[in-house]
């Protein structure tokens, strides 16, 4: 047994040790140079958080992303398309709101009224709960202007792309809120 601590202790070194860094924490400086790096997170930081595609990146809308956005306005149109009085829809969701154009069936002589606001938003909401409104209408020429949004934000390459636009027809229509 006494050999074995001899042969253990011979293995020890008087030299200062530095700890071992723990995963996920900062090395510590030694005082003899000084940390130049930002911190050895800083850039994993950077590169987890931006990722190497930065349009998945959440968005100032909400914290919407382009994917998002393009996925809930695809499912909300289909959404509203159940209603049995919409022969089309088309969405651009964009934060809680939505624009929504219709083009009613032929069958239906009613028109876009609070009813029909409120069966539209409702199932704007089936899709995504964070819907708080709905900006609905059947004029042709807007319904026309929302249509175009919508293929544009189908290939847009950033929420930007389709903001201005968006909020240029919001200007044009009154946001049904229950």
């Amino acid at each position: 047994m006494t050999l074995g601590a001899l042969l253990l202790t011979g293995c020890a070194s008087s030299a200062d040790t530095l700890n071992s860094p723990t995963p996920g924490t900062a090395p510590q400086s030694t005082g003899m140079l000084p940390d130049l790096s930002g911190g050895a997170n800083a850039t994993a930081d950077a590169a987890v958080t931006a990722g190497p595609d930065a349009s998945n990146a959440p968005d100032v809308n909400g914290g919407q992303t382009l994917e998002g956005a393009q996925q809930a306005s695809l499912n909300m149109a289909e959404a509203v398309e159940k209603l049995s009085e919409v022969e089309e829809a088309y969405v651009v969701a964009l934060g809680d709101t939505a624009l929504v154009g219709l083009d009613y069936t032929k069958e239906y002589q009613g028109k876009t009224d609070d009813r029909m606001k409120k069966m539209v938003l409702t199932r704007l909401k089936t899709v995504d709960q964070t819907i708080t409104g709905a900006a609905v209408t059947d004029n042709a020429a807007l319904v026309t202007g929302i249509r175009a949004l919508a293929e544009t934000l189908k290939g847009a390459s950033s929420l930007d792309d389709v903001n201005d636009k968006a909020e240029e027809m919001l200007k044009q229509l009154t946001v049904y809120k229950e």
